[in-house]
């Protein structure tokens, strides 16, 4: 692992730590995965859910710090999610294999990682710092 990697995982460590991060995500291996990293480094995880009607019920009824949002759900696309997180002002990113071009213009200010997901570029996108700010 390169040293940009390493920044990269340390800053996702400090930057989850503490926060309840939502994850949205159909794809089981995937979302047990991220689920497992993100509370390695501290955070408490909402969900996974893999549906967009499940997903709304827990950002109605949990308090959510962020949120991990896969774009393509059991045939449905998560935009009335990411629309009530917005709503909400709570920051998320889109995690996706999906080609940028089927998320709405209106979402074109929110951060799209590609999967496998990568939780130090998830932090950054998130909250919005640097591994260099940390030195």
């Amino acid at each position: 692992m390169g040293q940009r990697s390493e920044d990269l995982e340390n800053l996702a460590i400090e930057l989850f730590a503490g926060k309840r991060v939502l994850i949205v995500e159909d794809e089981y291996f995937l979302a047990d995965e991220t689920r497992r990293k993100l509370e390695k480094a501290g955070a408490t995880v909402i969900g996974p859910v893999a549906g967009v009607t499940a997903a709304l019920d827990l950002v109605e009824n949990e308090e959510i710090d962020a949120a991990i949002l896969d774009v393509h759900l059991e045939g449905d696309f998560v935009f009335p999610v990411a629309d009530e997180l917005e709503r909400r002002d709570i920051p998320f990113v889109f995690a996706t294999a999906f080609d940028p071009s089927v998320i709405p213009t209106r979402f074109t200010g929110f951060a799209l990682c590609e999967k496998p997901t990568e939780l130090g570029k998830i932090a950054e996108a998130l909250f919005g710092q640097r591994p260099a700010e940390y030195h």
